[in-house]
């Protein structure tokens, strides 16, 4: 049996939930508000993606023809939402010892077009915000204008600087949903915020702008679930390899392509209930997420410290750990060993997005720490229901 590289925490609670209608009447504002107090913002607004949900705050704040610095290293899908909202990407390299942007590049890239940062922290690995919000305010007063903090949190749920959630400094901050996150509603996203004014015009921009059948995509949605859960468990997982590694499944699970700039075709339909309400769920299991994830990076960090061949980079207290990532020489040759073993070694970002064929035009300079990373990165499934017997696997 193939252990895979990542797996959603569903159990028998999120299908109940599923199942009965009264979960998910008003599912979207219980969701909205649970999600908001849990990470210690006023407000949330739930998106069919994540992705979606940047693009709406872009417009809502008026941004267009604007420079907005974002990471070289990430998932490519930032810059998505930055030129279809009608922006321009302005990329900062990694840091050398950090899996997220070097402060001294982001500080230079800030010019009088500058309108927003995109605070990334990666892998769950969080930024000094408190060093970030100097830099842009340092900035504001230079220009004469308001730049916008956006804290990308797709991979970092939780994730905390100085005992304090990133999610508190700046503008507002985004998540994502699907399976593949720290916590999951099947699909969709959400913006937080603790400014009424940009809550307000996201609900506003999500009813004037959603297009769709809420009930057809709710079935949709529920067919998937079930879908998933049939392919995750351990008798089928192996077969569903199989058929991804030959480029069968590249329609559900390739989330870009090399040359375009693109949207999914779903990315501006409404929310469901049938989400809200799985993401309900998984809200109540989300410090137990966090304790067994913390857990199990402790022991891939543990096991391999002493092993010249694989590099982890230090640990930063307050991180959350969506994945498990280290850096090696030979990324195929550790893909291929561990295979062998039955553990599903990831992938998750095998390029730098301005050394994309769609993105060199944006390109301004050389990133070579995000080159670097994105030739030699691989993770480690820590997901909570990693069992000891996987782990045994690894040794």
């Amino acid at each position: 049996m193939l252990s895979p590289r990542l797996k959603p925490y569903f159990n028998i609670r999120e299908t109940l939930a599923l199942l009965n209608p009264f979960n998910k009447f008003g599912a979207i504002k219980r969701f909205e508000k649970a999600f908001a107090k849990l990470f210690e913002n006023k407000y949330a607004t739930m998106f069919a993606h994540g992705r979606t949900g940047m693009y709406a705050l872009f417009k809502v704040w008026g941004l267009k023809d604007a420079e907005i610095i974002c990471p070289a290293y990430t998932c490519v899908v930032v810059q998505h939402a930055i030129v279809l909202s009608g922006n321009k990407p302005v990329f900062v390299d990694s840091a050398k010892d950090s899996w997220n942007m070097d402060y001294d590049l982001l500080e230079k890239a800030i010019t009088p077009q500058t309108r927003c940062v995109v605070v990334t922290h990666l892998f769950g690995y969080p930024m000094d915000v408190n060093r970030v919000d100097k830099i842009v305010k340092k900035s504001e007063e230079k220009f004469g204008h308001k730049i916008y903090q956006l804290q990308d949190c797709a991979h970092s749920y939780g994730a905390k600087w100085e005992n304090e959630m990133v999610t508190k400094v700046g503008d507002a901050a985004i998540f994502g949903l699907n399976i593949s996150k720290i916590m999951s509603a099947i699909f969709s996203g959400m913006i937080t915020t603790n400014h009424a004014q940009t809550d307000e015009l996201l609900k506003a921009f999500r009813k004037e702008n959603s297009k769709g059948n809420r009930f057809v995509k709710s079935i949709h949605r529920t067919l998937y679930y079930f879908a998933i859960r049939i392919t995750f468990l351990p008798i089928t997982y192996t077969i569903t390899n199989w058929l991804e590694q030959k480029g069968y499944l590249d329609r559900f699970v390739k989330y870009y392509d090399n040359d375009k700039i693109y949207f999914p075709k779903d990315w501006d339909s409404p929310p469901t209930n049938t989400e809200a309400a799985v993401g309900l769920i998984n809200i109540s299991k989300y410090h137990r997420v966090i304790e067994l994830r913390r857990k199990n990076t402790d022991f891939y960090y543990k096991y391999f410290e002493k092993n010249n061949d694989i590099k982890f980079l230090d640990q930063v207290k307050g991180a959350t750990y969506s994945h498990c990532v280290a850096l090696v020489e030979n990324r195929n040759a550790w893909v291929e060993k561990y295979h062998k073993k039955g553990i599903q070694l990831g992938i998750l970002i095998e390029y730098a997005v301005p050394e994309m064929d769609a993105y060199k035009k944006y390109k301004t300079s050389e990133y070579p720490v995000a080159q670097y990373y994105s030739k030699h990165t691989i993770n480690f499934p820590n997901y909570p229901g990693l069992r000891n017997v996987d782990k045994k696997k690894i040794q």
